[in-house]
């Protein structure tokens, strides 16, 4: 049996363990898996993807743990329900789809101890009898299971690009805890709280040579991305506005 891990499920995981090329082997991934997001009101970010994501959904931050900040890409204005997913679970082609999705069931977890090594654990409550395989029954890796692998180092990478960015603008003191007021036409007010976004009157004041550096570094686009951003909410209005008059758009 693989080795359980005592970790904090990831959001919409149902089960962690470490990916064994042998006790997995044989085992490929159900078709519907990737319905687990069809609860996520908001997904997991990287910086790299804030510019296609900002296209379609607000992206804000979020507090975690020792005051922390982590870039979300806000999918739903209700707990539990994703407006990106069609009423089969599947993500909407006409929206951007987070890395974080695409890698399920898979996620990289920091090795016990402290140790800055990682290793690949998999949701296998959605593993089974399906074809193809992840891999063959000597070990070795499939094609499908090599994509996987390139898109976790890929998110490794842009996990601490993310980290270095959320520093920065927390350095600049230029994050801030809002609120997104959402007013319906005919309806009741709603409210999504608890989240964070850049200060532009900050930015603004920060000298030259400040922003200078964050253009030179990629970070200013990225900030603005997400600041453009923040309009979407009434767009994510809108879709539950549709998936309320249309039943059969709800996941």
């Amino acid at each position: 049996m693989s080795a359980e891990l005592k970790v904090v499920l990831p959001p919409g995981f149902s089960s962690l363990v470490v990916l064994d090329r042998k006790l997995h082997a044989g085992r490929g991934i159900a078709p519907t898996a990737l319905r687990f997001a069809a609860g996520l009101h908001a997904v997991y970010l990287s910086v790299p993807e804030f510019v296609p994501a900002a296209r379609h959904c607000p992206v804000v931050f979020a507090e975690a743990e020792g005051r922390r900040w982590q870039p979300m890409m806000v999918t739903g204005i209700e707990a539990g329900q994703n407006l990106c997913v069609d009423a089969a679970g599947h993500w909407r082609a006409d929206v951007y789809c987070p890395a974080y999705v695409r890698r399920y069931p898979f996620c990289a977890v920091r090795a016990p101890g402290g140790e800055s090594k990682t290793v690949v654990c998999v949701d296998d409550s959605v593993l089974g009898a399906f074809q193809p395989a992840l891999f063959e029954a000597d070990g070795a890796e499939s094609q499908v299971f090599s994509t996987y692998q390139r898109l976790i180092e890929e998110m490794e990478t842009a996990g601490r690009q993310t980290d270095v960015f959320c520093l920065r603008l927390a350095a600049l003191n230029l994050l801030e805890a809002f609120n997104a007021d959402i007013r319906p036409t005919g309806s009741e007010r709603r409210e999504i709280a608890g989240m964070w976004r850049v200060n532009e009157s900050r930015l603004n004041s920060l000298p030259a040579a400040t922003l200078t550096e964050l253009m030179r570094s990629g970070f200013l686009s990225r900030i603005y991305a997400h600041l453009m951003s923040l309009d979407n909410f009434q767009r994510l209005l809108a879709l539950a506005v549709a998936r309320t008059s249309n039943p059969d758009l709800a996941g």
